[in-house]
């Protein structure tokens, strides 16, 4: 029994990927040479590397016809399996499919309108994940609501996203080291509708009363999540445990907070408590300088879901680490805490596809869209780290 005759509406992706299946893309690859390696001298990898170099850009001209196999499919047809796909996945290679692929991608915004650039870690080493994210901010052509970022924003392109993106609600930052406390509380002025700020393991971002200025130029602000790597209890003195929940405290519009592996001690969370009252989610797991006493339990009453420094981290989204009680345990030679990056990526093995390479992001800009004088200088640098 099919859709129809149960009353389902018509879903037109089964029928899309079958045209994905039929399409003649063999016509779109060039003949096996007879002679893969004609000069011997040359090993094939290496062969292999420079007809990947030269053909970079292959399927302009006389050869675009050929690669144009969906242009007898409808724009929103094409949409609906870009959909499927999260945006870095789009910017790598599937936009560059044919050229009615290239289109949707390139000139529908609202497909930019959420912009999910989250768990490609492993590219961090390999991709300009600050040009892409450009790239897909640029595309969105002010509709931008929400960028989610991993490794792939500065306080550059903060500034370019509050220039770009006016109406943004949703902003979650994850590893983004290259983001500081004054050029962060310089950017978020710009995003006065927020209503969703994530920065998990953002590790230079905390002092200097960022968070207040965070509660002054964000009204609107609903959830906010602040995740450090692990607890560290500071002992040297003159260290104040509770600025950042003071800051927090300016944010009365609160509905839900999650504070993973903080410095804030009873004080802090009374300022919160006494100043967000319209928390529903309060979640200070790790949180060990915290300590429940009947006044604070009495304040938490109202809190609908409630999770406590000692509750249980089975849940917790990312990997946790252990507490750090005295200075002498916070500098170890072992690394087996410790993450960085993801597997090796190796440009030059056989998997390796021209639309990884982070030389076609340049200040967020396909290689093709340059103009004379940009394309000059990229040739010049790569015949110089050749």
């Amino acid at each position: 029994m099919d859709r129809a005759e149960l009353g389902l509406p018509y879903d037109p992706l089964p029928d899309i990927l079958r045209e994905l299946r039929l399409a003649p893309r063999a016509a779109a690859l060039p003949s096996p040479s007879p002679n893969p390696n004609p000069n011997p001298a040359i090993p094939s990898s290496t062969t292999s590397r420079r007809r990947r170099r030269r053909g970079r850009g292959r399927g302009r001209g006389h050869g675009e016809e050929a690669r144009d196999w969906a242009a007898g499919l409808p724009r929103e047809a094409i949409l609906a399996v870009l959909r499927k796909l999260d945006h870095i996945e789009i910017l790598m290679g599937a936009g560059q499919v044919c050229r009615a692929w290239r289109r949707a991608a390139r000139d529908e915004p609202e497909l930019w309108r959420r912009i999910d650039m989250l768990n490609h870690a492993e590219l961090s080493f390999e991709l300009n994940l600050f040009g892409m994210a450009q790239a897909a901010v640029r595309r969105s052509e002010g509709q931008c609501e929400a960028f989610w970022g991993e490794y792939a924003a500065d306080e550059d392109l903060l500034h370019f996203l509050g220039d770009r993106a006016p109406c943004l609600k949703s902003l979650r930052l994850m590893s983004c080291f290259d983001i500081l406390d004054e050029g962060f509380s310089a950017a978020v002025k710009k995003f006065p509708l927020l209503e969703e700020l994530e920065l998990t393991l953002c590790d230079n971002l905390g002092e200097n009363d960022v968070f207040k200025a965070v509660g002054k130029a964000c009204p609107q602000l609903k959830r906010f999540r602040l995740s450090k790597r692990c607890f560290y209890n500071y002992k040297h003195s003159g260290y104040n445990k509770d600025e950042q929940a003071l800051g927090i405290a300016t944010m009365h519009e609160l509905r839900s907070l999650q504070l993973f592996a903080n410095n804030l001690s009873n004080e802090g969370l009374t300022a919160i408590l006494d100043n967000c009252l319209f928390l529903e989610s309060l979640d200070i797991r790790h949180c060990f300088n915290v300590s429940m006493d009947d006044t604070l339990r009495a304040k938490c009453a109202r809190i609908k879901t409630l999770r406590l420094p000692y509750d249980s981290t089975d849940d917790y989204d990312f990997q946790v680490h252990k507490p750090i009680w005295s200075g002498a345990d916070f500098f170890s030679d072992s690394d087996d805490d410790c993450v960085y990056g993801g597997p090796d990526y190796i440009l030059d093995s056989d998997e390796y596809d021209d639309y990884c390479d982070p030389y076609r992001y340049l200040d967020g800009v396909y290689e093709d869209e340059l103009d004379e004088e940009d394309r000059m200088m990229l040739k010049a640098m790569r015949m110089f780290l050749k």
